[in-house]
């Protein structure tokens, strides 16, 4: 059963959170939960790896260049972990999806029971994500996102 959660309303109608612990204590505690889990693994997934809380809303994880994000967020849909740079994943797995979307590419759980499900896999393309960091280091995420940008 999902709790109900009151997150703080904001006149763009999208939450904002003072730092990364209001974001977390805003979150449904199912949620909280499955987003603390995935932090750990992403922080002890390479030595290098760290986080950066942007934007007011969301959680960035980094290694080189970045890797992955807490993406949307909808307290019966799950949590979306966004990879920035997906389309250069290989999705053998099979779990990205792209939604639509050129560059990125995500995972989307519901709990943290569905989460451990796919976790050996999910770790595969988060080493993946941050081999194509350390091998491709001329594709950076800002170089991608504005080379995009100007083609339009």
């Amino acid at each position: 059963m999902l709790t109900e959660f009151n997150p703080k309303p904001s006149p763009n109608h999208m939450t904002k959170y003072s730092d990364i612990d209001d974001f977390f204590a805003n979150q449904t505690p199912e949620i909280r939960q499955v987003l603390q889990y995935i932090r750990q693994l992403l922080l002890v997934a390479h030595p290098k790896m760290r986080e950066k809380f942007m934007y007011s809303n969301t959680i960035f994880f980094i290694c080189l260049d970045y890797v992955c994000y807490f993406g949307k967020i909808h307290k019966t849909k799950g949590v979306e972990i966004g990879f920035v740079k997906g389309f250069l994943l290989s999705n053998e797995q099979g779990l990205l999806e792209d939604k639509g979307r050129k560059l990125i590419r995500g995972v989307t759980v519901r709990n943290l029971q569905e989460f451990k499900a796919i976790e050996d896999a999910f770790l595969e393309i988060v080493q993946e994500a941050i081999l194509i960091n350390e091998t491709q280091p001329e594709k950076t995420f800002a170089k991608i996102i504005f080379g995009t940008r100007k083609k339009k």
